[in-house]
């Protein structure tokens, strides 16, 4: 490191640590942004390299005269971006994955040997009508494969030390019996500990003998499709459009699958009523609280009608309380099953809050079908490992699930903004209509636009995205379901000019 570099002042030469960095207090713009700014460019130069441990947050503070809030707060966007990583016992180092070649540079208003032009030129090799001119290149250092995946959380920032002090606080306490054969709804501490999350933060009065524990919320819906069949249910209805694999699930537990429209209100449950008349419905599933994938609520006059026409014919709601957890504009509202948990079966999980590899979930059933959902759970035998049961548990009840879920919307917030910025500014069409909350943004594709060719573009780019079509049962408008909490703010507007090059490369071909 050049520690005489004449580009820097004096004062920037951390003495404590010989951490020198091209930053200074003063300057437009969040504090804390323009030193993760700067941390990053040393990180991309190689001056700071895989495995350099970098000062405490409280000596790096005193060093650069800025408050302890700036440099954490600067730590952690780095390491919800994997630049760093921290672990206890051994301070914040910068991530032996992070390389100079992985690091997206500023963008630049000029592309390497050519012109400067109104156009857009992404990795896919098409041009966009929209934006300036932006390096290929800086295209072509996205990941080979980055997942925009509706329901993906940013992977970088599990609570890695939460958890393991939840682990190993669970391996401390557990009782000889706890480590034998599991009872089949779910460990005693954790579905009472869930009784008592909801309670608090859903606003549901839940007894935990009707918790039941799950590998996540697609096993859920499955035994519920079981129950449901066993009890002589044949007709199920789903909104569209809504999560692909609900109609598979349903499908595949032996249940006839009706579409339900859903419009800016939500579900229409006046149609459903209509669609019942015909033939009996048994059961539907809905994403009330922000459905997927319009990102609408269900509104209060259709909540109460739902429940009634449940509570009428003796039918089944399955809530899937789809990120409840991520509202940002407002605090959210109850969940439907607190307006009738007689006939109400409410879902969640911790794939988004924590992580899909996890597999943990839980149910709340309705008192009369929770003997023949656990008749199910025997018959199944898909279990979460009770180890890790009971680390959740020791996780919500110390408070970390909470601190993190608080720092978790921050970040996907301004991740969500920054993603609907960028893709306004550098892809045609328009967001869709919906609350400022949860994963994903709804993109619709202009009017001509292919939305078959878009996706094939984006992926051939490097981005897996979700195309609006495959959440269809009807057709409808082309777009797309774009995951934004696994893009980092900076990456951004790479993604966008790439879904921008896609949309301008079908522009004009017709079809979805």
């Amino acid at each position: 490191m050049d520690v005489q570099s004449t580009s820097m002042r004096e004062d920037q030469a951390n003495r404590a640590t010989a951490l020198l960095v091209d930053w200074s207090p003063d300057g437009p713009g969040p504090a804390h942004h323009r030193l993760a700014a700067a941390l990053r460019a040393e990180i991309g130069s190689g001056r700071l390299r895989p495995g350099e441990r970098l000062p405490p947050t409280r000596a790096l503070a005193e060093e650069l005269g800025v408050s302890r809030w700036v440099v954490t707060e600067c730590y952690d966007q780095l390491k919800a971006e994997g630049h760093l990583t921290g672990l206890v016992g051994s301070g914040t180092r910068v991530s032996e994955r992070s390389t100079a070649t992985d690091l997206p540079g500023e963008p630049s208003g000029k592309a390497a040997g050519a012109s400067t032009t109104t156009g857009v030129t992404s990795a896919t090799g098409v041009t966009s009508a929209t934006g300036a001119g932006v390096s290929r290149t800086a295209a072509e250092r996205l990941p080979a494969s980055l997942d925009l995946s509706p329901a993906l959380p940013d992977l970088a920032s599990f609570p890695r030390p939460a958890w393991r002090a939840a682990v190993t606080r669970a391996l401390s306490t557990a009782t000889d019996h706890a480590l034998g054969y599991p009872d089949p709804s779910g460990a005693p501490e954790l579905r009472s500990t869930m009784a008592g999350y909801l309670r608090r933060v859903r606003g549901l009065d839940v007894d935990p003998a009707t918790v039941h524990i799950t590998q996540g919320v697609r096993n859920a819906v499955s035994l519920l499709c079981r129950q449901l069949r066993a009890a002589g249910a044949t007709r199920v209805a789903v909104e569209d459009p809504s999560w692909p694999r609900m109609r598979e699930v349903a499908r595949a537990g032996g249940l006839d699958v009706v579409a339900v429209p859903v419009d800016s209100l939500g579900m229409q449950v006046d149609t459903l009523v209509e669609l019942d008349r015909r033939s009996r419905i048994d059961a539907v599933f809905v994403t009330p609280t922000h459905q997927f994938p319009t990102g609408v609520p269900l509104s209060a006059q259709r909540r109460r009608a739902l429940v009634g026409w449940a509570a009428a014919g003796g039918r089944l709601v399955v809530e899937d309380d789809y990120d409840a957890e991520f509202r940002y504009d407002r605090r959210p509202v109850g969940a439907l099953a607190a307006l009738d948990p007689d006939h109400v079966a409410y879902v969640g999980s911790v794939s988004k809050t924590l992580s899909p590899a996890l597999h943990l979930g839980w149910m709340v059933v309705p008192r009369s079908r929770a003997e023949s959902v656990a008749a199910q759970r025997e018959a199944v035998g898909a279990l979460a490992p009770t180890l890790d049961q009971l680390a959740l548990a020791h996780l919500i009840e110390s408070g970390a699930y909470d601190r993190h879920l608080r720092r978790m919307r921050r970040s996907y917030r301004q991740r969500r903004a920054a993603l609907l910025a960028a893709l306004d500014r550098y892809a045609g069409g328009a967001p869709a209509p919906s609350m400022d909350a949860g994963l994903h943004v709804l993109w619709q594709l202009p009017d001509g636009c292919s939305e078959p060719q878009v996706l094939a573009g984006c992926r051939s780019a490097g981005l897996a995205v979700l195309g609006l079509s495959q959440c269809r049962v009807a057709p409808g408008p082309a777009g797309l379901v774009l995951g934004s909490g696994n893009v980092a703010e900076h990456r951004a507007a790479e993604v966008a000019r790439i879904v921008g090059g896609a949309i301008s490369s079908s522009a004009g071909q017709g079809g979805r």
